[in-house]
């Protein structure tokens, strides 16, 4: 079983994951949601939020059953060029959770515009077919 998780402040990542979702036949669902265990894969996504992972992602990613679950693929958006990567990363290792190499980051948007271009709706579809296989 697969599941989607997100945290979002304003919007955009939440449209990122419903995107995902969409593509994988998967609903996506806030980190508040509890998670239905054992899961070969979660998918995992959050936004840059004064240049640092949220919080509350952080202490999800901690709180994650790293026995039941087969691997977190990340996906977030943010403003500029940073991402969440290294630092979602950072968390789940630590937790022992196995990360996929696989994973999706964009950036340029505004806060709450979830505005994705032709190019960032290419690439979720390019991603979420190469999930696929």
């Amino acid at each position: 079983m697969d599941a989607i998780r997100y945290f979002s402040r304003t919007g955009n990542t939440k449209k990122m994951a419903e995107m995902i979702g969409e593509q994988l036949n998967l609903s996506a669902k806030p980190i508040s949601e509890p998670i239905k265990y054992p899961l070969d894969t979660l998918y995992l996504g959050g936004a840059i939020h004064m240049a640092s992972l949220d919080k509350e992602l952080k202490q999800f990613a901690a709180s994650l059953d790293a026995q039941q679950i087969g691997q977190v693929v990340m996906f977030g958006t943010s403003g500029g060029i940073m991402s969440i990567k290294k630092g979602l990363k950072k968390a789940l290792t630590e937790n022992k959770v196995k990360v996929s190499s696989q994973g999706l980051f964009l950036h340029g948007f505004a806060p709450g515009k979830a505005n994705f271009s032709e190019k960032q709706q290419g690439e979720i579809k390019d991603f979420t077919a190469a999930l696929k296989g």
